[in-house]
């Protein structure tokens, strides 16, 4: 995504400021939650710290796997940090939550005003979602990781290991399931599909 050491040139889609449209027909819509102007951390920087995942210089007993960025994206959506919507024409985004942002755990950054999409590239001119680097431990706990972990290792089998899986946590990606059972791609992304169509 670049250098974003810095974000306080940067506009925040969550900052209300010339964002409300007065309507003709009804009350004016309520504003977004102010956005804070501090560091943040990205997805892909959160993934791979490992001292957010019991990995780092003294490491638990047992040594926790950390989520790539894509099962990391899936687990900050189902717990509410993270949202999925419509942007452009084609296309959909990451935003942090209103919510989120209200409390003041992050903002979704737009450097669309610093960057052009035809000289940066899309990574570097589309908004993405940051946590506050003094926030993203909390955050990180309300995953849930370790525990998903820890009942992994109390399951003997393949079979059972995705079967709980599929039961307790089929929104993370295929990959992450294959991984987690130990059962192949193949196995994990049919599972998957049949869940989706139950």
């Amino acid at each position: 995504m670049g250098n974003h050491d810095s974000f306080e040139e940067l506009p925040l889609l969550s900052d209300p400021v010339g964002r409300g449209r007065q309507s003709l027909h009804g009350p004016k819509p309520s504003p977004r939650p102010k956005a804070q102007r501090k560091r943040g951390l990205t997805i892909q920087e959160i993934a791979d710290r490992d001292d957010l995942w019991g990995e780092g210089p003294s490491p638990n007993p047992r040594a926790i796997a950390r989520p790539d960025k894509e099962t990391l994206y899936r687990l900050l959506q189902e717990n509410c940090w993270l949202e999925r919507a419509p942007f452009g024409r084609e296309q959909s985004r990451w935003f942090v939550t209103d919510k989120a942002v209200e409390c003041g755990y992050g903002q979704t950054v737009d450097p669309s005003n610093t960057h052009s999409f035809v000289l940066s590239g899309p990574k570097k001119s589309f908004p993405f979602p940051v946590f506050y680097e003094d926030k993203v431990r909390d955050v990180v706990w309300t995953l849930g990781w370790d525990v998903i972990l820890d009942q992994l290792n109390t399951i003997a089998t393949k079979k059972e290991r995705l079967a709980w899986l599929m039961a307790h946590h089929s929104y993370l990606p295929a990959k992450a399931i294959s991984q987690l059972s130990g059962v192949g791609i193949a196995t994990a992304k049919r599972h998957k599909a049949q869940n989706d169509t139950q």
